[in-house]
């Protein structure tokens, strides 16, 4: 697992930060899709029938809305780096994100990745292959007490993505703590006494993690839509960039919709 391949699709300036040392990792509650870290719907309705003390609430309405309300917190307690996970480079990948301005792709293994980020001080890292679920009939009652397992799972309908994730998280000095959610409503405290909260709340602005591109990049594509005077722009970037950090990156126009030639 350690040698797999890993491909990241970027943008020009998301590429030149990686180029020049940083690896952007974006707090969850930032991401397009909604349901990124949120719990499966049985789940959800378990927890829900579960949860017995209804003196507390004036309908059920009321637990559903405390339940939305702590799951949306931990959406602030994970920080996320995302990889598709393939041998070649993938046209499938290409049309979703060339169309979308990610004209450049990197590839690395885990391994590579694993060995060359500094952490910051202060925040711990999992690494883990994307789970793809039934998000409608999932029930898995580790998510009361694994606050990382919403983020190692995804609905099955992205599963073409094969994604890789790097998740940054930092502990709580105090991990058993209710209090530093503060309500003051009874229903609120009753129900985060139901959770685990044992990781902070991380920047809204999302973390940059001090990388060696130099270590972690095998190869650099440059988009099949690009014009080659487009490419030529990016190599004459590299160049600079070589002269100045001692390095010899170069990029590859991909060929993947090149006419067929069976003489080479």
């Amino acid at each position: 697992m350690k040698d797999q391949k890993l491909w990241r699709y970027y943008d020009l300036i998301k590429f030149l930060t990686l180029i020049n040392g940083e690896l952007y990792f974006a707090r969850a509650d930032s991401f397009k899709d909604k349901y990124e870290g949120a719990i499966p719907k049985q789940t959800f309705q378990s927890m829900i029938e579960n949860f017995k003390d209804y003196s507390t609430a004036k309908n059920k309405d009321d637990i559903i809305l405390e339940f939305q309300k702590i799951f949306n917190e931990k959406r602030k307690k994970a920080a996320i780096s995302c990889w598709h996970i393939n041998d070649t480079e993938s046209a499938a990948m290409w049309e979703l994100y060339s169309k979308a301005g990610f004209g450049i792709a990197v590839n690395t293994t885990i391994e590579k990745l694993a060995n060359s980020l500094v952490i910051p001080e202060g925040y711990k890292m999992i690494m883990s292959q994307v789970n793809y679920i039934d998000f409608d009939k999932e029930n898995n009652t580790d998510y009361i007490y694994n606050e990382l397992l919403p983020f190692k799972n995804k609905r099955k309908e992205f599963i073409y993505e094969n994604e890789f994730r790097i998740i940054l998280y930092k502990e709580s000095k105090d991990s058993t703590s209710v209090s530093s959610y503060p309500d003051k409503t009874i229903l609120a405290d009753k129900v985060r006494q139901r959770f685990h909260f044992g990781l902070e709340n991380l920047p809204s602005e999302g973390i940059k993690v001090k990388v060696d591109p130099s270590k972690i990049i095998l190869e650099i594509l440059a988009s099949p839509y690009m014009k080659n005077y487009e490419v030529k722009e990016i190599k004459r970037l590299l160049d600079i960039i070589n002269s100045h950090n001692n390095t010899n990156f170069t990029i590859r126009h991909s060929n993947i919709y090149d006419n067929l030639n069976y003489s080479k």
